[in-house]
């Protein structure tokens, strides 16, 4: 196969973006720098970019569910006139047809979920099934998190919604000294109601300036890290407990 197919086989990106690094001169292959788009690699071929050996993955076309690290300035879409860049350019051909689940707007950043598994969509997303989403949060200034954690879980008013969390603390408790201020949080949600988070904050007159989801379900970056734009294959198990 072609070397832009095998490194996007390989998980390094999407078409566009290997022959974009092949280009750059950071492929080798065999010990050679390799510019030519046209190369068809063979088994007996090392191929490595930037100095790391890249084989393909014999099960790529196996993973029904990958988790997949979302970058801020990608948008959660298939395509899109009005942006450059969508998360499926970051992902090989084989799964560009994916649904996702746990959709992040385009300042967003974190973890989702894209499946061919329709069934396992509608798992995820439908909010009778109350799956937990879980987000550090970066605010403008630092606050009295207590008043706001209280109030959140009791729930606000904002665009003719009750938006509610079912969870608020500091993001990181051991650094934070008793009564001190903080502007990272740690917030947990049962529903997903569209930019929910940003509009809670903005409530209180508060701006989001970094929102990184970091678990849902049973899943976690913190216990499992994801390089930004990368993926890896997970089971549903791994995700909703039976």
């Amino acid at each position: 196969m072609r070397i832009n197919q095998f490194l996007a086989r390989a998980g390094v990106g999407s078409r566009r973006k290997v022959e974009e690094i092949v280009l750059a001169g950071r492929v080798k292959v065999n010990g050679s720098t390799l510019t030519d788009l046209s190369y068809r690699v063979e088994d007996k071929d090392e191929v490595r970019l930037d100095g790391k050996r890249i084989e393909i993955k014999i099960d790529l076309d196996l993973h029904k569910i990958i988790a997949f690290h979302k970058p801020v300035g990608y948008l959660a879409s298939h395509e899109d006139k009005h942006n450059d860049h969508v998360i499926f350019d970051l992902l090989p051909k084989e799964y560009q047809k994916y649904n996702y689940a746990g959709r992040l707007d385009l300042d967003s950043r974190g973890l989702m979920f894209l499946s061919s598994d329709g069934d396992f969509i509608q798992r995820i997303t439908h909010p009778s099934k109350k799956i937990e989403k879980e987000y550090i949060v970066t605010l403008n200034k630092n606050i009295d998190w207590k008043p706001i954690a209280d109030e959140f879980m009791l729930g606000v008013r904002e665009g003719g919604e009750t938006l509610r969390a079912n969870f608020v603390s500091p993001a990181f408790p051991k650094s934070l000294k008793a009564e001190e201020q903080t502007n990272h949080l740690r917030v947990v949600l049962g529903e997903g109601k569209k930019r929910q988070i940003r509009r809670m904050f903005h409530s209180k007159n508060l701006s989001v300036i970094d929102l990184f989801r970091v678990r849902i379900g049973d899943f976690s970056l913190e216990r499992k890290p994801i390089d930004e734009g990368k993926f890896i294959g997970v089971k549903e198990e791994q995700i909703i407990k039976k």
